[in-house]
């Protein structure tokens, strides 16, 4: 049951007090998008009772695009004294992509039938290329690289000048190949499973491309997150539990509490998740928190 599991926060603010929360004693963080503010940064989280479940990789360290080496290894020289051998997570991604650039790279390659899965098995092999290095330096501060499942796009995927999409990632067979290929294993995040697992059957009945999709990604997508997860359970180390809302692209449909008629799905996730895996529970307020506590006190009656 999840209650054994060992919890974690995701706050926001990215920091809490010193005085802590009274919910928890371990948190994932996102580190500071420019590397001028590590330092405070990693001094303000020494000061707080709240210590590091994980760190997240800034947005511009994701992976697939520049490989920002020597960033790298100062970002795992500063913040590795803060982790433990207990939890040595980095949280890494994967970057995102125009459907202009999707779109250019088709038009370079008219007669190319395999065209558009080859730009995303291209994608993939630039951050297998990218996690071998890394684990590799990472391996020397004694931290532990691991991989977050995407979602579809950016956030405000719909607003003009937003529309940028997660090429891959999205489905566990990208996933699976990738820890094969490398050894690294997953941050499995729920919310974003159920956007992709609901988004990708229902374009199995549209055909619609407007999300970047191949024929083979929508075949082979599971019909929902309960079932992305089973796919990649066994190369999972830590799990970002919460719901979501049809696309998610909001931060309120996104990384929510599950609601009353979505806890049927909570209850199936729990039934096959190892009491050993430790989660993480994202909220924003405090009144999420408080959801949170009503959703898990009525499951455990069960």
């Amino acid at each position: 049951m999840l209650l054994t599991n060992p919890i974690g926060g995701r706050f926001d603010p990215a920091i809490p007090s010193s005085n802590g929360n009274p919910h928890f004693h371990w948190a994932e963080f996102s580190l500071p998008e420019s590397p001028d503010h590590w330092i405070t940064f990693a001094e303000d989280l020494h000061k707080s009772q709240i210590k590091p479940m994980a760190f997240s990789a800034p947005l511009q360290f994701n992976l697939g695009g520049h490989f920002h080496r020597d960033e790298w290894n100062q970002l795992f020289h500063t913040f590795s004294p803060l982790l433990t051998p207990e939890y040595p997570f980095l949280i890494c991604r994967g970057t995102t992509v125009t459907l202009k650039e999707l779109f250019t790279y088709l038009d370079d390659h008219p007669r190319d039938f395999h065209a558009f899965q080859d730009y995303k098995s291209h994608y993939v092999d630039r951050i297998i290329n990218q996690l071998q290095d890394l684990v590799t330096m990472a391996k020397a501060y004694g931290i532990q690289v691991i991989l977050e499942n995407a979602p579809m796009g950016s956030p405000f995927y719909f607003e003009p000048g937003q529309g940028h999409i997660h090429p891959a990632l999205r489905t566990p067979r990208h996933l699976r190949r990738i820890a094969k290929a490398t050894g690294v294993k997953l941050c499995f995040d729920t919310a974003y499973a159920r956007i992709t697992s609901n988004a990708l059957t229902y374009m199995n009945q549209s055909r619609s491309l407007f999300a970047g999709a191949t024929e083979k990604e929508i075949q082979h997508a599971p019909a929902d997150w309960n079932q992305f997860f089973s796919q990649v359970k066994s190369v999972t180390a830590l799990i970002r539990l919460s719901s979501s809302l049809s696309w998610g692209d909001s931060p309120e449909t996104c990384h929510i509490p599950f609601r009353p008629d979505t806890e049927s799905e909570l209850r199936t996730f729990l039934k096959q998740v190892s009491a050993d895996t430790p989660i993480l529970l994202p909220f924003r307020q405090e009144n999420q928190w408080q959801e949170w506590n009503a959703s898990l006190a009525r499951i455990a009656k069960l």
